[in-house]
Parts: C-alpha cells; structure tokens; sequence
C-alpha cells in the first residue's frame, strides 16, 4: 500500500522536472536574443557600437561622402565667383572627407542622431511622408563640409539642423518601434527560464539526467538562433531600399549585427556544452556508485 503513492511522488516529479526543462529551454530562446536586441540595437551605446563601425568602410564611406556633398550643394545658395572653387572643395569632401581627422567624430554623432530619430528619443524636425520612415541623419556631415569649406574660402553658410536620408518603408519603421517596445522585456523571460531550470534540478529524481537535457536543450537553441539570425538576415537584406547609401548601410549592418550575435550564440553553446557535460560526468559517477551499491 505504501508502493502506490511513493511511485506517484516518483512520476510526479518526473513530469515536473521535464517541464521545467522544456519551460527553461523555451524561454531561453526568447531571452537571449531579446536581450541582445536590447543590449546591441535599442539601447544607444549598442546601436553606436555596431553601427559606428560601418563608418571605416571604404565603399560606404564614399557614398556617404558623396551624398554628404550633394545635400550641402543643394541646401545652401553659393555666390557666383566662387562656385568653382566650392566645386573644388565639394570634389575633396566626396573622395576624401574620411580621411578628415574630425571625420570619427561626425560619424558617431551621425549614428546617435539617427538611432535618436529612429527609435523615438527625439522629435524630427521635418514633417513629410519620408518622415515615417526610418532615417540616416547625416546633418554632422554636412555640418563638417561647411566647416572645411568655410576654412578655405572664409565664407560660413548655414545649412540645416537635420538631413535625412531614407532607409526604408513606413512599415520598417513600425516593425523596429514594436521591437523597441518587447525587446527590453527579455529580463522576464531569462528570469522565468532561471526559475524553470532551478525547478527541474530540484524536482529531477537525477539532476545528472536534468543537466544533461539542459545542455542539450541549449545547443539545440544555439543551432537554432544561427539558421535564424541567417533566415532574419536573408528576409530583411531581400527588403527595398530606397537608395544606393541605404542599400550599403542595410547590408553592412546586417553583416556586423550577425557577427555580434554569432558571439552570444557562441557562448551560450559553450555554457550548454559545459552543462551537458558535468550532467555526463555526474551521471556516470553515479551509475558506479549505483552498480557497487547493487553488488554489495
């Protein structure tokens, strides 16, 4: 009569420890690239640390440079007799304002503005159709290009606060605010995953076997968040883009975004190898032990 509820207890637990696992593993696929959206593209300093590498490109350098000139050529009103020296100066500015040693910092001020504009920190100052749409502000580019054409013909022009160039449709612009708004909450999902994973260690008649499937459940999760970062890049690279500058900033980001959560993904099949790894161990170690308890 005893048997009966201790091989209850015995199942009970069982089921609560597998749930746990399948609950622990779930959730983990949300957390962790929830929380790299967060950490890498919603928060500011992310955003800059990403984007701000695209500016030693030397490709996208060029365009950005060209299309840095072309707005100062189109905003301003420049006098006559020196049109030609302003296209001298506008020709520089297209080939080799990178090389400006004030050019880094434009082009960090370039990436703030726009993740500002972009995920809503800041209102634009342009009020049109394009203005629903995600936005490149290369404003500080053109702001430099003034200030080194000032330098060589003593002539200071205004130009405007912003100069925005598209990157995208309305509808990018809507998928990027509903990131911004669940990516941060990645803390509950880690948070449920820790619980869960704690559960099932504590429910698990073996914990060696509930490590074991923890580990394998992370590796498993690890696979799948590369063929998914690959199928995400693949979808978002095939969008339009609507010019030559926001075609290369698309596809330069999107090359440097995976890389950066190729590592997560890395370390975190590194932690699940090393847990399915101690739950092989312990499991073994305790079959011996089980095998020599059986034989005395």
């Amino acid at each position: 009569m005893v048997a009966q509820p201790t091989t209850l207890r015995m199942t009970l637990r069982t089921f609560v420890s597998a749930l746990g696992v399948i609950l622990a593993v779930l959730l983990a696929g949300v957390a962790v690239p929830a929380a790299w959206v967060d950490q890498s593209i919603v928060k500011e300093e992310g955003f800059v640390r990403i984007a701000g590498s695209l500016g030693s490109d030397p490709e996208f350098q060029s365009r950005l440079a060209a299309a840095a000139a072309g707005t100062f050529e189109s905003s301003v009103d420049l006098p006559g007799p020196v049109q030609s020296l302003a296209a001298d100066a506008l020709r520089n500015a297209a080939t080799g304002m990178q090389s400006w040693s004030d050019y880094p910092q434009a082009w960090e001020e370039t990436v703030r503005n726009s993740h500002r504009l972009n995920f809503g920190t800041v209102t634009r100052a342009e009020e049109s159709a394009a203005s629903t749409a995600l936005v490149l502000d290369i404003g500080p580019l053109v702001r430099l290009i003034r200030d080194h054409f000032a330098e060589a013909t003593r002539i200071r022009l205004d130009v405007p606060a912003e100069s925005l160039v598209s990157l995208g449709e309305p509808s990018h612009r809507r998928l990027v605010e509903r990131v911004a708004a669940f990516a941060p909450l990645w803390w509950i999902a880690a948070a449920g995953a820790l619980v869960s994973a704690l559960l099932a260690l504590a429910a698990a008649r073996r914990r060696s076997l509930a490590l074991v499937f923890l580990g394998l459940g992370g590796l498993a999760l690890a696979a799948l968040w590369t063929a998914g970062a690959d199928l995400a890049g693949g979808m978002i690279g095939s969008l339009a883009s609507a010019n030559g500058v926001a075609e290369l900033f698309k596809n330069e980001f999107l090359t440097t975004a995976r890389n950066g959560f190729g590592q997560w993904v890395w370390i975190a099949a590194v932690v699940s190898g090393a847990v399915l790894v101690v739950g092989v161990i312990a499991a073994t170690v305790s079959g011996r032990r089980g095998s020599r308890s059986a034989r005395s």
